[in-house]
């Protein structure tokens, strides 16, 4: 994969999911593998929504997504709209009321993830490139 920056804006609100989805496919799209693009799309939801849902992306504000496209990895980042009180982890997933799934996901399907704080909460994830690109 050849190396490259992307950042953007994602407008909070409840079409923020769905624009974190077309800025995947638009940005990424002849960049990394067409095989890879669905699953990064579901992380990068994953992370928008949760900002909308927890870190202040309602309408009116913005979630911003960052891409940088290395040769041993895709490493991605969501930055909250505003700064969250509460500490950003995994919980336990909630099956009658729904929610709690997200972080789980993208422990799942990402080669590594992690939280910072700064003071905006950033979560992110990479995905491994193998000898035939991303794995």
């Amino acid at each position: 994969m050849e190396a490259f920056d992307v950042e953007a804006r994602v407008p909070g609100g409840p079409n923020a999911a769905w624009r974190a989805r077309r800025l995947v496919e638009s940005e990424l799209g002849g960049r990394v593998p067409e095989t890879a693009l669905p699953d990064i799309a579901l992380l990068v939801t994953e992370l928008v929504a949760n900002g909308v849902r927890h870190g202040g992306g309602r309408e009116g504000s913005a979630v911003d997504v960052r891409f940088e496209g290395r040769p041993e990895a895709l490493h991605v980042e969501v930055v909250n709209a505003e700064e969250t009180p509460d500490k950003v982890g995994q919980r336990k997933p909630d099956l009658d009321g729904g929610g709690g799934l997200g972080l789980h996901i993208v422990e799942r399907l990402s080669s590594r993830w992690g939280v910072r704080d700064e003071p905006r909460t950033v979560v992110w994830f990479e995905l491994d490139c193998g000898p035939g690109g991303l794995v």
